[in-house]
């Protein structure tokens, strides 16, 4: 991988070529093609989906399913068990609605917002057991998991990697585990689909979400997998027009799996530019990305553990970098960041009750990408150093 190279296809490199845009775990900057698919979607193929018997509406409804293919064969699935949902946010608040399931429900104390939120509300509306898997060193402990999931568990919804530590957590043994006590389990893959090879069938999980702003795709797009057999016993979560095989005074017939659970007129757009995005990411391999992202996160923290008043929250194997400087707020450390042309992300990430955990207001977050370099690391590493001389720690 050339990150130098590969900056020059990102527009918004050649309008500010002195940035260093490590808040890659909030969203990542589109690459000229992705933009190129979207807007070339609306100059040439622009037609509602599923609706029209003429030509231009066959060929927008075949791109669009085109792209649902794309991402299926991307995550290992088959392109029935992709529903396309705004981001993963809504797929998690689609199947805490839509699921119907015995027993409680388990967490973790590291789940993102939009993780945790909408089970936290099924579990108040249901009077469901609402658990949380405890955290050590930075990841899922699975030792804590083995005491919460139990035979009174129904759905086990965790993060593939957190958002605040950047590690990959234990899933494969807590799938494992779940599966055995009969519960099904949602991962959220927001942060892991973008850096590293993700088989749905392999890892045999139920559902996984994640969503298209973070892996060089649009805003306003992303997926939900579901096991087909899963998806078929699933009631839709909005209703409307597209999602329906009849409409009549005494009774309506939902369509199959997955248009069920796309009611109205979708993100077609957004589908096209994703699918573009992910020709982008194949064209470079997730296990070179992978490694890039290793490699310079390793020099982060290597880099901020060198520096006094500095200290590293994120493990060894993590694929972004959480730190506090001792002394002054994440914001602050942000805002000089800001001033030196550094973009990273400061507060608690979505994550407060794992910042409470930690008895922390905050932390600041710096997530490389594929067109991140050395120079935005030492950039980085500069700032902070001057964030310890503007406020005299």
């Amino acid at each position: 991988m050339d990150p130098e190279k590969i900056r020059k296809d990102f527009p918004i490199f050649r309008e500010r070529p002195d940035f260093a845009y490590l808040d890659n775990a909030a969203t990542t900057q589109k690459p000229e093609q992705v933009i190129d698919s979207v807007s070339n979607f609306y100059r040439k193929n622009n037609a509602n989906t599923g609706r029209g018997l003429y030509k231009l509406a066959n060929d927008a409804t075949k791109i669009y399913e085109a792209s649902r293919e794309k991402v299926a064969d991307f995550i290992g699935a088959e392109a029935g068990e992709v529903i396309f949902v705004r981001n993963t946010t809504e797929a998690e608040n689609l199947l805490a609605s839509s699921l119907e399931f015995e027993g409680g429900i388990v967490l973790s104390e590291m789940a993102h917002h939009s993780e945790q939120l909408a089970w936290r509300r099924e579990a108040g509306k249901e009077g469901k057991e609402l658990k949380y898997i405890e955290t050590k060193n930075g990841e899922i402990s699975l030792e804590d998991a083995e005491i919460k999931i139990d035979q009174n568990t129904g759905v086990v919804a965790v993060s593939h990697i957190s958002n605040v530590f950047g590690a990959k957590n234990p899933i494969e043994g807590i799938i494992e585990l779940a599966h055995e006590n009969g519960a099904l389990v949602i991962l959220d893959c927001a942060q892991s689909v973008p850096h590293m090879s993700i088989d749905v069938k392999e890892l045999d999980v139920d559902f996984i979400a994640f969503s298209g702003h973070k892996m060089l795709g649009p805003t306003g797009v992303g997926v939900l997998y579901g096991k087909k057999d899963l998806l078929r016993g699933l009631n839709p979560y909005q209703v409307g027009g597209g999602m329906v095989k009849s409409v009549k005074k005494e009774r309506v017939r939902y369509s199959d799996p997955p248009h069920r659970f796309e009611a109205g007129t979708q993100n077609i757009a957004g589908a096209v530019g994703l699918s573009a995005a992910i020709d982008y990411i194949k064209k470079l391999g997730l296990e070179e990305i992978h490694a890039h992202d290793l490699r310079l996160t390793g020099k982060i923290k290597k880099g901020l553990r060198e520096i006094e008043g500095v200290n590293v929250l994120s493990s060894e194997k993590s694929i972004l970098v959480s730190f506090e400087v001792c002394g002054v707020h994440p914001h602050d450390v942000a805002e000089v960041l800001s001033q030196k042309s550094v973009a990273v992300r400061a507060g608690n990430h979505c994550a407060q009750p794992l910042h409470e955990e930690l008895g922390m207001s905050g932390t600041v977050r710096v997530a490389p990408y594929i067109y991140n370099t050395e120079k935005d690391v030492e950039k980085l590493l500069e700032g902070v150093k001057e964030v310890l001389e503007v406020f005299d720690v």
